[in-house]
């Protein structure tokens, strides 16, 4: 005996009507997840607070014309000692004094987690970015750091001409801020994993509720529809098309 293979065939209006369907329970999921994700953020946001201060670094000799060539190595010497610099300025030596002399309640580590430094294209600049719990913190670290640190680059090095050129200014509000976007991502997310499980339930759905449902499945066809006139149809048939119900006979 051949056994037909069944293949059930879904459609795009069939996952239409399910999105149609249930619409409302996709809407409902992701607003309670957004407003769940929303409330936790916020019981848990710590605002930071950022404040920048720039370092120059100067040439090598005093100052005079020079030619093209002599300033293209001063410039890739000076770049290179950006780098030392860097260095230098968040280690051990440097911060651990910044935290005697501030008070700070923070390993040297948490602090150098908060210290963020730069160099903008092919220049002698070095910004350096504290994050503090309040501005007046992350203020008064990063003054710190650019008081300290140029006398142990010179201990260091031998180099003496770091230069600051402006303190951290003081910050007027949050460098962070509540993750809203994260917020409809979240409810994007849930609205599409309700509709993922329906979508399942509806491919596991072996009930029978169609014309094309019997010839499909039973290798029957449908001769004629019976009406359910009192609406207490048991049959394993039954099924609902529009707002009458009616039950299908199939033939012998």
């Amino acid at each position: 005996m051949n056994e037909t293979k069944k293949i059930r065939i879904v459609t795009l209006k069939d996952l239409w009507d399910l999105l149609v369907r249930r619409i409302v329970v996709m809407v409902l999921a992701a607003v309670i997840a957004a407003g769940a994700f929303f409330v936790v953020d916020m019981a848990t946001y710590d605002p930071q607070y950022s404040s920048t201060a720039t370092l120059y670094i100067l040439r090598q000799n005093g100052s005079g014309d020079t030619s093209s060539g002599e300033a293209a190595n001063e410039l890739s010497l000076a770049l290179r000692l950006v780098y030392d610099c860097n260095y230098f300025l968040k280690s051990r030596t440097v911060l651990n004094t910044v935290i005697e002399d501030l008070g700070l309640d923070m390993t040297y580590k948490q602090l150098y987690s908060r210290i963020t430094t730069t160099n903008p294209s092919n220049t002698r600049v070095l910004e350096i970015t504290v994050q503090g719990d309040t501005p007046e913190q992350a203020k008064a670290i990063v003054d710190r750091i650019c008081d300290i640190g140029p006398s142990k680059i010179e201990e260091a090095m031998g180099f003496s001409q770091v230069n600051l050129y402006e303190y951290g200014t003081l910050p007027e509000g949050p460098s962070n801020s509540p993750n809203i976007l994260s917020c409809g991502v979240v409810g994007i997310v849930a609205a599409v994993l309700v509709y993922a499980a329906y979508f399942l339930v509806f491919l596991l759905d072996d009930r029978i509720r169609t014309n094309e449902d019997i010839e499909r499945e039973l290798g029957l066809s449908v001769l004629a529809e019976i009406p359910d006139l009192n609406g207490s149809s048991r049959s394993p048939y039954a099924y609902y098309r529009g707002s009458k119900k009616t039950t299908m006979k199939k033939r012998p």
